[in-house]
């Protein structure tokens, strides 16, 4: 098996570090704390909250759900992904959940199915309007109440953020006064737009104010993460200098997706010693690999944006976007001109706002800008 996992999550042995996250996380389950777990993409929130997951799953009075709001696009969909993920996984026996939907969503009576390959039953909502959907999801808190009382509850919702953008109003004062009946269900709530999650739960203008504690991941050290690759392709017999692993690891700039995803493919090759002709061999393939799709992008993204973000590329994060130097040194045009383009790429969820400084979100398109200017 490849060890270096760049879907899904295996098992501690195949997750590097994560010790002091890790220890928060149960700490705050323990003691019945909300987190809000933020960091920038590709850094690996997913896969620490299955990680602590497995964890939790080794006290059978816990229970454990993570959803995925990213698609959602109004509060009658959350309310179906978060009802679809909850109800049945607490009644393990098919009779007994057609039992309970019955008993507990008296408004609305659910669809359930089966699962053709598993035989596992799911459970779908269809709300006609916004009454029916906020009904629905009382009656979901409900539940969650009565089965709290038997189990603790643990619900991850990642890319929480995603609610903002609902058409209903007032999505989040509506959520969380559901939520804060919960007693014995601790949410975690995740995602990767830092500036938008810390407004939410950090401004007092909004309803999730200061109601959970707040965790920023940040890259994994690199020292651990040499260790941790050099452990890996040890145990499969490969050499793999630790300078070579700096040398990917700074390339990558840490970022936890990018660093598994060349270890796959170094490991992938199949050979006894990786060497930098190796190396650099995996950095060009990934580049030509997704040229197709960074070339799309210019094609769509405005001349002036494309400069920027090319610009910001070059410098490795850009602290000084509006100073003369900058804007001299790449041909920016005005000042008023650079805080269009900054504007545009923030909203595009090209580039994002990281220590004062602006870096391009996904790091290999970064490299392939340097090489492409």
């Amino acid at each position: 098996m490849n060890p270096f996992i760049i879907t899904g999550y295996n098992s501690p042995a195949y997750f590097c570090n994560r010790k002091k996250e890790l220890e928060s996380l149960l700490n705050a389950v323990e003691n019945n704390r909300h987190v809000t777990l933020f960091s920038i993409r590709k850094l690996g929130k997913t896969g620490l909250i299955h990680h602590l997951f497995y964890h939790l799953k080794k006290d059978k009075e816990i229970s454990t759900f993570y959803i995925d709001i990213m698609p959602t696009r109004s509060l009658a969909e959350f309310v179906n992904v978060l009802g679809t993920a909850i109800i049945g996984k607490l009644d393990p026996k098919p009779l007994q959940i057609i039992k309970n939907a019955g008993k507990h969503f008296s408004h609305l009576r659910p669809q359930i199915n089966f699962d053709p390959l598993s035989g596992s039953p799911n459970v779908s909502f269809l709300a006609q309007n916004e009454n029916d959907t906020k009904q629905i999801l009382s009656e979901l808190i409900g539940y969650l109440k009565k089965q709290s009382n038997k189990n603790k509850i643990v619900i991850a919702i990642d890319e929480f953020q995603q609610i903002k953008a609902y058409k209903e109003s007032n999505v989040e004062a509506f959520l969380r006064s559901h939520f804060q009946q919960l007693k014995n269900v601790v949410f975690i709530f995740s995602g990767s737009q830092k500036h938008m999650l810390l407004s939410m739960f950090g401004d007092a203008r909004y309803p999730f104010y200061n109601s959970t504690e707040l965790m920023h991941l940040s890259n994994i050290i690199s020292k651990d993460y040499n260790k941790f690759i050099s452990k890996k392709f040890t145990e499969n017999k490969i050499d793999f200098p630790p300078t070579l692993i700096d040398d990917l690891l700074e390339w990558t700039y840490g970022r936890t997706f990018n660093v598994q995803f060349v270890c796959n493919k170094l490991f992938g090759l199949g050979i006894s010693k990786i060497e930098k002709l190796h190396l650099n061999k995996i950095f060009l393939e990934i580049l030509i690999e997704n040229e197709a799709l960074y070339y799309n992008l210019r094609s769509i993204v405005p001349a002036q944006q494309w400069n920027l973000l090319t610009a910001i590329a070059m410098e490795q994060g850009a602290g000084s976007l509006f100073s003369k130097e900058f804007i001299n040194k790449y041909k920016m045009g005005a000042t008023s001109t650079v805080k269009r383009s900054v504007e545009g790429l923030l909203n595009k969820e090209l580039i994002y706002e990281e220590n004062n400084k602006y870096y391009v979100n996904d790091v290999f398109f970064s490299r392939w800008l340097e090489t492409h200017k």
